[in-house]
């Protein structure tokens, strides 16, 4: 009896493994090395494999994806077998937000400085955004208007530095987003304050279809959870929002990590990929 136990756990591993193994990318090359994502290094799609992969992370993805799927049947937040239940602990709610009456109402109640706001809301229309990235930090003016060139480059050198800022553009370019399309803004100032209820507030504003959050900081503090980047990255979550709606959230790398780590790329092209195909910008 043992033995066949034994059997049918290592069938039913198999099979979510199977079951929830990425596809490879088809258009690796073509997006990653043509449109310059790479454009440093010549990497060849199969010989890159993904860090922190293991069979236990999928296997924890499938058994979430099967406690979803029978929690929207039932309608309850249990999940119910011969010898008991297991209950679902609720997902995180924000608080409500005051949403502003207009744009100037909504720049009034930010803390960036002026000309920072100014470039990172520079042609930004509720209801056109598609993506707001979420960054972990915040450049100073005086640091950022030496380095400024005009173009989509000019809001990501709010948040990275010169050299991640052109990389992350080459990555936004990469999954066919438009500068009309992409918000970014910080999840902390220069002092270290906490800005995430500033986030809620514009992307409910702007009506950004997901909020993608880059990095742990920024991911834990919009997800309000203490979940692991390498357990929960390209994964989509819903946050309510009290009396607003709700979110839908993706946290990814930071560009800083990709940048400097070939074996990230392959894993952050697909998680990248399935924003994609969410926003249907490929089938």
């Amino acid at each position: 009896m043992c033995d066949k136990n034994a059997a049918m756990d290592e069938l039913f591993k198999h099979k979510l493994l199977t079951l929830r193994a990425p596809l490879a990318p088809k258009t690796f090359a073509e997006a990653l090395i043509r449109e310059s994502f790479f454009s440093s290094h010549s990497v060849r799609p199969e010989t890159v494999k993904p860090r922190g992969f293991t069979e236990k992370q999928q296997v924890i993805e499938s058994l979430e994806r099967f406690a979803k799927e029978k929690t929207e049947e039932s309608k309850e937040p249990v999940i119910r077998f011969d010898r008991g239940e297991i209950h679902l602990k609720a997902d995180p709610v924000w608080d409500s937000v005051a949403l502003p009456s207009d744009k100037t109402a909504l720049l009034a109640s930010l803390s960036l400085e002026k000309e920072s706001l100014e470039i990172l809301f520079r042609d930004k229309t509720p209801g056109k955004i598609r993506v707001m990235f979420v960054t972990e930090n915040l450049r100073s003016w005086e640091e950022v208007k030496p380095e400024l060139k005009g173009g989509m480059i000019d809001e990501l050198l709010v948040g990275f530095p010169a050299k991640t800022a052109e990389f992350f553009e080459r990555m936004i370019l990469a999954m066919k987003l438009v500068p009309a399309e992409v918000m970014v803004y910080p999840i902390e100032d220069k002092a270290g304050t906490d800005l995430s209820s500033e986030v809620v507030k514009i992307a409910l504003y702007l009506g950004a279809e997901l909020v993608v959050t880059l990095g742990a900081k920024a991911t834990q503090k919009i997800l309000k959870s203490n979940d692991r980047l390498t357990v929960i990255h390209g994964q989509f979550f819903e946050r309510k929002v009290e009396g607003a709606g709700s979110l839908q959230i993706v946290p990814l790398f930071h560009p800083s990590i990709l940048e400097t780590n070939l074996n990230m790329k392959k894993t952050a092209w697909a998680d990248m990929q399935k924003i994609m195909k969410h926003l249907k910008k490929i089938p």
